[in-house]
């Protein structure tokens, strides 16, 4: 049943991800240098995560449909189990491969959660029970709110609390888990375990594509600013602006990009992406870039909005969960770790404005799939 009150639960959950998405993205590095792990260690750990991403959510998803189990007690459970693995940080450090392990396994429970909320909200959203957008947009602010704090309580206390700060982010999920409003499960078919559409197919493949077009944004626009001659909190503060414009168009305009045609959406996103990436590779003057990261409302914000909304209108009943779980796995998972590996190819052989460029060119080649997309 869906009350105010499991809404909130909702906005709790988002806020409590993402803000932990918000320490995880700045800081996990330097607490792995804290620990006296060697740059390519760095890398490695860093890129179990991601991996995770690749993992873990089709098979959760697979699981639960299989299972018929409840999204909000599934999230209970790996959420806590997430925050067990994070307090075993400082102690597994001493031995690298078991904190290998230990890192693998929080990746994979923390991935795992945030498709089937995805799912959750977008069926209380379809149901006119409340506005994805708005219970989602928690979530940015959570990112904002940590990512602006996190280098100033850091730079206060030992990096040795990182694990538990981010210990607490997971026990607020598995509370804010508790009060998930509870959706009736579809029942299994007797018989084969149906595959996807050919549509939801090729939505999986553009929002890969649309991921792999974020690969220079993600890995290195943050280095490009500093080429560029900018400071570290003027770099912080474009980041910012990105996460503003997605927050507005969340909490204003949602539920109308969920009314619209889904080929007309995603031909506009992936357009207006491409035209981003053109312009941070042209030119890093301020205020063509501010202009620039406000387009992160169409890039991110409103093709994620069309975007889990089809997932769900497009996946059969009973493979609500699955789909979500290889639409995360696709864009966030692979789309996003090919995209940076590919770009940290080409900014070596040619630049960081070369990367852009190419990160335009996937977003306009993008669109040529999405006109066959359902109309």
């Amino acid at each position: 049943m869906v009350t105010a009150l499991s809404l909130h639960h909702i906005r709790l959950f988002y806020a409590a991800y993402f803000a932990a998405m918000g320490l995880i993205l700045p800081f996990f590095p330097v607490y792995l240098a804290f620990l006296g792990y060697s740059v390519v260690a760095i890398g490695m750990m860093t890129g179990l995560l991601a991996a995770a991403k690749v993992i873990a959510p089709p098979c959760s998803g697979y699981w639960l449909d299989v299972r018929g189990m409840a999204a909000g007690r599934f999230i209970v459970l790996a959420s806590c189990l997430a925050a067990l693995c994070v307090a075993l940080f400082n102690t597994a450090s001493a031995s690298m491969p078991a904190f290998i392990i230990i890192v693998l396994m929080f990746g994979m429970l923390w991935a795992a959660v945030l498709p089937l909320t995805d799912g959750l909200s977008i069926h209380v959203s379809e149901a006119a029970l409340a506005d994805y957008g708005r219970l989602r947009v928690w979530g940015s602010i959570g990112f904002v709110l940590t990512s602006l704090l996190g280098g100033l309580v850091f730079g206060e206390i030992s990096l040795a609390w990182f694990p538990w700060f981010l210990a607490a982010l997971m026990l607020v999920m598995a509370a804010a888990g508790r009060g998930f409003p509870s959706i009736e499960h579809a029942e299994m078919p007797d018989m084969a375990y149906s595959g996807f559409s050919a549509a939801l197919l090729l939505l999986f493949v553009v929002s890969f594509l649309m991921q792999l077009s974020h690969g220079a944004y993600y890995g290195f626009f943050s280095l490009y600013l500093l080429d560029a001659g900018y400071q570290g909190w003027q770099v912080g503060l474009f980041w910012v602006l990105g996460v503003l414009a997605e927050i507005v168009l969340m909490w204003r305009w949602a539920k109308p990009i969920q009314s619209m045609p889904l080929m007309s959406v995603m031909l506009v996103c992936l357009f207006l992406t491409a035209v981003r990436w053109l312009g941070t590779g042209w030119t890093h003057i301020w205020w063509v870039l501010i202009l620039l990261q406000s387009l992160h409302a169409a890039s991110f914000a409103a093709f994620h909005i069309a975007a889990v909304t089809w997932v769900k209108r497009l996946a059969p009943p009973h493979r609500h969960a699955a789909a979500q779980g290889w639409f995360s796995a696709t864009g966030f998972g692979l789309g996003t770790t090919v995209g940076i590996m590919g770009c940290g190819l080409i900014v070596q052989w040619y630049g960081f404005s070369m990367a852009f460029y190419a990160c335009a060119v996937i977003a306009l080649g993008a669109m040529l799939l999405a006109w066959k997309l359902p109309k």
